[in-house]
């Protein structure tokens, strides 16, 4: 079986179950290293994600990037079970989405695919793959449900074709938004505070952001953006 996520914390802890015999010593491990929430969606090649992401700066490592992607290809086409881990947050909820779109481009129908959603164990709100370590992983096992991919393609097809740079969880819903989404919000702290640092200016959007919608955001696309107001205003 192949154990697909969409966060490297969710990726250790799955390693630390396979250690402890929770999962079992043969199956493969892997995660989405791409954050599908920032960055062209509706790219030919993989070429092309990577100039989006340039574009917006971003802190990658795009050869490591590549080579995941050919792992994780590599490792859909030859298990026959894989099993999704994923919570509400916005980058493993569209990484879950593009994966189900991904497997029904490549007509990758004969697989048995198990969702496991943290939402199993919260309300929407608190659905974050912030679990007891091993309680709440072996509960999610229990709970898995069998998917069809095609049935989730739908939504993943939206975002392609919106192809916005950012996507958000704005009041429990992933919505495409463009590059200037926190600048009026940057703009007041700034107005407030005329001599606050960069770094404690993003950390007051990113404070302000999940409070008002549970959602987790990356601090180099803030950072960035409050530079560039930096530099035009």
């Amino acid at each position: 079986m192949l154990e697909l996520c969409f966060d490297i914390n969710t990726y250790h802890i799955l390693k630390i179950l396979q250690a402890e015999n929770v999962i079992d010593s043969f199956h493969r491990i892997i995660y989405l290293y791409d954050d599908l929430s920032i960055g062209s969606l509706n790219v030919k090649n993989l070429e092309e994600r990577i100039t989006s992401l340039q574009k917006l700066k971003v802190n990658y490592d795009f050869h490591r990037m590549i080579q995941n992607y050919k792992d994780i290809l590599s490792q859909l086409k030859n298990h026959q079970q894989i099993r999704i881990w994923t919570s509400s947050y916005a980058h493993e909820k569209i990484g879950f989405y593009i994966i189900c779109y991904i497997l029904c481009q490549l007509k990758l129908y004969d697989k048995q695919i198990y969702l496991c959603q943290s939402a199993k164990l919260h309300n929407n709100k608190y659905a974050t793959m912030f679990l007891t370590v091993p309680d709440d992983f072996v509960t999610l096992m229990k709970k898995a449900e069998i998917i069809d991919p095609s049935q989730y393609i739908k939504f993943a097809e939206k975002l392609i074709q919106e192809n916005a740079p950012l996507r958000l969880k704005i009041n429990n819903q992933i919505v495409s938004v463009q590059i200037d989404y926190f600048d009026d919000m940057i703009l007041s702290y700034k107005k407030q505070c005329p001599n606050i640092s960069n770094q404690d200016l993003c950390s007051h959007i990113l404070f302000d952001y999940h409070k008002q919608n549970f959602a987790l955001m990356r601090d180099d696309m803030i950072l960035n953006r409050i530079k560039y107001l930096k530099n035009n205003h």
